[in-house]
């Protein structure tokens, strides 16, 4: 149950991120700005509140974790598909009123709608993949590196078929009927996915008993220094001023991490790798390449990365985890050397 959720949810993330740059090409006459706007929100806003993210799902129930964001996220790329249905459909009726204005209000709408959705998406993934599973597997690491090897091949099989739908139709069809495409779908997910997660945690027990948290037990360290401040202040700035110390423990938890410097590194490494992220799909597509050839990359692409699950399973096996992480750090370093040298 817990795979066939994840499949759906990641059917629909793949869907969106590919369909909603190309969307954003479309409405702004096939420039990348709407896109890169879209880009450095989405990439801006899981930097500023990953750890508010974070905070939230480890001070509530589960199931209250996991349905919330499952519902926000779906009903986001809803009510945002409707919208980019709507401009579409009259897009010069809409550029003639408020002397334009209303067209940006329009797009200013549809990027929120979709960092929401991402923000939501974001919290689904560190519930069930960071939590629901370790509890599922007992804290067995064997079975949680089996099972966070089959979620992963499941994400690549995902990334392979939901962009290929979804150019297919966009192509064959158009842009409209690629938002009801994935409106519909959404609808459909958002109601099998809550009846299998509410399966799923009344079939583990587990998962309805939680560690406890500091304000179970003793207050943290900012409370204690700046309680009396924040109490003394209004509402509104005392609870800014928890969100900010909020953010700041979470810097400072991930500060005194052992693997640190490591995943420092690996943030590094990613900064100069060329993935097909909304601003790689949105410049291909201005350059002539239809959605349906681009989707087609994209499963390649994806292809690549299925291989590399079926060779982690294997090589831990034979190697070791730590080994493991070596050889692939080589192994990315040495296809990033390949795309050097083809330039």
């Amino acid at each position: 149950l817990i795979y066939v959720s994840g499949a759906l949810s990641m059917w629909g993330d793949r869907m969106w991120h590919f369909a909603i740059s190309v969307f954003l090409i479309e409405l702004y006459g096939r420039n990348l700005l709407l896109t890169a706007i879209f880009g450095l929100v989405v990439a801006g806003s899981v930097l500023l509140l990953g750890a508010l993210i974070g905070d939230w799902v480890d001070r509530n129930p589960r199931n209250k974790v996991a349905h919330a964001s499952l519902l926000v996220q779906n009903i986001s790329v809803t009510v945002c598909s409707i919208v980019l249905m709507l401009v579409f459909l009259y897009k010069q009726w809409i550029e003639s009123i408020w002397d334009g204005w209303l067209t940006v209000v329009c797009y200013t709408v549809v990027i929120i709608l979709a960092d929401v959705a991402n923000l939501a998406s974001t919290a689904l993934t560190i519930a069930i993949q960071r939590d629901w599973i370790v509890v599922i597997t007992g804290y067995n690491r064997g079975h949680l590196a089996g099972m966070n090897a089959t979620m992963r091949r499941i994400d690549q099989v995902t990334n392979i078929l939901a962009p290929l739908a979804v150019g297919q139709v966009m192509t064959l069809a158009s842009n409209v009927i690629g938002c009801g495409f994935i409106l519909g779908w959404n609808l459909v997910s958002l109601i099998v996915e809550f009846i299998f997660l509410s399966r799923v945690y009344r079939i583990v027990p587990a998962l309805s008993v939680k560690p406890p948290t500091p304000e179970d037990g003793q207050e943290r360290p900012a409370e204690r220094t700046e309680g009396l401040e924040i109490t003394n202040l209004p509402l509104c700035f005392g609870r800014f001023r928890w969100l900010l110390s909020t953010c700041k423990d979470g810097w400072r938890a991930y500060y005194r991490q052992d693997v640190f410097l490591a995943g420092m590194g690996l943030a590094f490494l990613y900064t100069t790798v060329l993935g097909f992220d909304c601003i790689t799909t949105g410049y291909a597509y201005t350059q002539g390449i239809s959605g349906s050839l681009l989707s087609l990359l994209m499963g390649v692409s994806a292809i690549t990365g299925l291989m590399g699950t079926v060779m982690f399973t294997k090589l831990r096996k034979a190697y070791g985890l730590v080994n493991t992480g070596i050889i692939s750090s080589c192994l990315h370093l040495f296809c990033l050397l390949l795309c050097v040298c083809s330039v």
